[in-house]
């Protein structure tokens, strides 16, 4: 176990307690972005108490999120099985804090079939190694859930660097985080801060609206460096949409993403 200031995700899954169809637990301000926790952590621990309720689910195969309010205090996580066939399955989980509403989560979850067609994702990007790349913010701390990771600039401009709103970034866990690959690598997914920060003159206030993420793959544990890029492919009207995409270590694509972002700038 780890401090309680400073709870890794496991520890923060294992203080949530089942009352009827729902989860009960705090939000650690260890993992907040400002009054709310990060996405990332928001769809993470939506997954996890998902699987807990339905421990049979076929692998997830995509997820849609939308963060409709702070994630933050006492939170209630709710998820409910929309439909069970022979293959997939559809679950729909809401998140509540202390200020109502905080996310709408849907995953879909498909068993293998047998299949003829196969398509492989490109490879990564040739970067150089983690320990070759700057820190991403600089050597400045970042929001508070930023500790938790060690982000390396590998390609791209860096937050408020100017030029083409984008990076790769290795990204991993500052330390091991006790819980499963997919739930470890939902909160990873979400780490960087959102590209069009390249073009911010000044820090100032993000906020994640949707999130959408496609699993190709996975990898044995989370605790390892995995690659990251994002692209802010338009912003305007205080609004910027991005692309995502994460890599193994060994360049096979994991998940692919998109989001919506309210930038206060």
């Amino acid at each position: 176990m780890t401090s309680i200031d400073h709870p890794v995700l496991g520890d923060v899954l294992e203080q949530f307690t089942q009352a009827g169809s729902v989860w009960k637990g705090e939000a650690p301000l260890s993992w907040a972005q400002g009054r709310t926790l990060y996405g990332g952590m928001t769809a993470a621990l939506a997954w996890a108490m998902a699987t807990r309720s339905h421990a049979d689910l076929p692998p997830l195969r995509s997820a849609q999120v939308a963060f409709v309010g702070p994630a933050s205090g006492q939170l209630t996580i709710t998820p409910r099985l929309i439909r069970r066939g022979r293959s997939a399955a559809f679950v729909a989980v809401s998140v509540a804090g202390d200020a109502g509403p905080a996310a709408e989560c849907l995953f879909s979850c498909g068993a293998p079939r047998d299949s003829i067609i196969r398509h492989t994702a490109a490879s990564a990007p040739d970067v150089l190694a983690p320990d070759a790349c700057p820190p991403l913010f600089g050597g400045a701390p970042g929001p508070d859930f930023a500790r938790n990771f060690d982000m390396r600039l590998a390609a791209g401009n860096p937050p408020r660097g100017q030029g083409e709103p984008m990076f790769t970034c290795w990204t991993r866990f500052t330390r091991s985080q006790a819980v499963d690959a997919l739930t470890g690598l939902i909160a990873l997914a979400d780490a960087l801060p959102p590209a069009a920060m390249v073009s911010f003159p000044q820090p100032a206030v993000i906020s994640s609206m949707t999130w959408s993420i496609e699993v190709d793959a996975l990898p044995q544990d989370a605790d390892s460096w995995f690659l990251q890029r994002s692209v802010a492919e338009d912003t305007a009207d205080g609004y910027s949409r991005q692309s995502m995409t994460l890599w193994d270590a060994a360049g096979r694509r994991l998940f692919d993403a998109r989001q919506t972002v309210a930038i206060f700038v």
